[in-house]
């Protein structure tokens, strides 16, 4: 578990000598801070976010449904969770200036306890059975009661950690450290809410279980939902830490400047925490309904998630800022989590269609509105990544942007004539 520097200024000291939102920084030298600083919590969230993968595609692949969603979809979520949860817990444990002994039993209780909860819940999930509040059966109600017992774990670990840097602070800038504890405290509170649940019987106010709600999310589109309030208060863990170290390293490591930046946006973040749960306890969702949108507006829309990036590597291909930005395949994850969103109410059918294609099946799928919409994002998604190909391997050989510039927005325009059109003129102009 990785330690300060005796060398680091008093600066990197503050902020604990890391720059994580650096846009100089490679990915690969982010992924090898966070292993070195806890490689414990690491590999747990990693683990979790490979399971995100195999969800991912079990979702796909795996029909059955429960409560009217896939069997899937809640240990995908959780995963998720966890693996977000981990590895900011192992990021900022050995800011904290915890005693080794603490700083292991936090490691090792929460690494077990989120792998216990995750076990149980695909288990569940395998058994096309619900695996929160179900106690149809002896072994349903130990499971639940198990999983209960995880996140109480959990929760009590990150509370005594909080005690902690409160009794004794670490030597953090104080924007910074006023980020961690008040996003550890959000999270206690937003975490308790779960017994609140237990007593209801479940997260639903006011409609029963299984009605209509948001794609993945499910949250209930007909009655109030706990789980919103839940979810909001629990990524204060990292919305108000990072408040805070973006406050104290671009507006001012000590001064009450920055310390008002922090305990304004906890403030509001506090407001929505609390606002979604009283309006969930009052019976209101979220939103009555879904937005009814036409193929016209999605095409119109979802176009601007990739557009940035073609006007950059087209119109401006030498700006050191699009050298930067391109460079990072995560370009196109708006994209493909719009992708996402459209494939997931359709997966079976799309399952189907693709593991025994035939032409009519195909047709007959895409020529519906939602074969339309994952179709467009697909190409959304796979256009720019290879339009970004050829803008990197274009820089590397030295290819002059008057000669790249046209064959990207053909690639936009037509896709795979794009890319065989700079295939075609690749070796020529690269040879003169």
């Amino acid at each position: 578990m990785r330690r300060l520097r005796e060398t680091d200024s008093a600066e990197e000291r503050q902020l604990d000598g890391t720059d994580i939102l650096s846009a100089d920084r490679p990915v690969r030298e982010v992924v090898a801070e966070f292993y070195d600083r806890n490689r414990f919590l690491f590999t747990v969230s990693l683990f979790n976010l490979g399971l995100v993968v195999i969800f991912t595609v079990l979702m796909v692949v795996d029909g059955r449904m429960v409560l009217g969603r896939n069997v899937w979809t809640k240990p995908w979520k959780f995963a998720a969770s966890i693996a977000i949860f981990t590895a900011t817990l192992g990021w900022l444990l050995p800011s904290l200036s915890l005693t080794d002994r603490v700083e292991r039993l936090a490691t090792y209780t929460i690494s077990v306890a989120m792998t216990v909860e995750i076990t149980l819940i695909s288990t569940q999930a395998a058994r096309a059975v619900p695996s929160h509040f179900n106690r149809g059966t002896a072994l349903d109600t130990a499971i639940f009661a198990l999983m209960g017992v995880t996140i109480t774990v959990s929760t009590l670990v990150v509370a005594y950690v909080l005690l902690r840097i409160v009794q004794h602070p670490p030597d953090l800038a104080p924007a910074y450290l006023w980020g961690i504890r008040l996003g550890m405290f959000v999270f206690v509170v937003a975490s308790l809410e779960g017994f609140l649940m237990i007593s209801y019987g479940g997260h639903a106010v006011g409609a029963p279980v299984g009605d209509p709600g948001l794609p993945l999310l499910n949250w209930s589109l007909t009655g109030g939902d706990l789980r919103i309030a839940h979810f909001v208060g629990l990524h204060a863990l990292q919305v108000l830490p990072l408040t805070g170290y973006v406050a104290a390293r671009w507006i001012d490591s000590s001064t009450r400047r920055s310390l008002g930046v922090v305990g304004t946006v906890a403030v509001l973040y506090g407001g929505l925490v609390g606002g979604t749960f009283v309006w969930a306890l009052l019976g209101n969702p979220l939103l009555s309904s879904l937005p009814v949108v036409s193929i016209a507006t999605i095409f119109k829309a979802s176009f601007l998630l990739v557009a940035p990036f073609w006007v950059l590597m087209i119109v401006a291909p030498e700006w050191d800022v699009t050298e930067r930005i391109v460079d990072s395949p995560l370009v196109a994850l708006p994209a493909a989590l719009l992708y996402l969103v459209f494939l997931l109410p359709q997966a079976s059918s799309v399952a189907v269609a693709v593991l025994s294609p035939s032409l009519s099946g195909l047709a007959t799928l895409l020529a519906t509105d939602a074969g339309a919409k994952f179709a467009w994002a697909h190409f959304l998604a796979f256009d720019l990544l290879v339009g970004r190909w050829i803008y990197r391997d274009a820089s590397r050989r030295g290819i002059p942007p008057l000669v790249v510039s046209p064959l990207l927005v053909l690639t936009l325009l037509f896709g795979p004539v794009g890319y065989l059109s700079y295939c075609a003129i690749r070796p020529a102009v690269t040879d003169r």
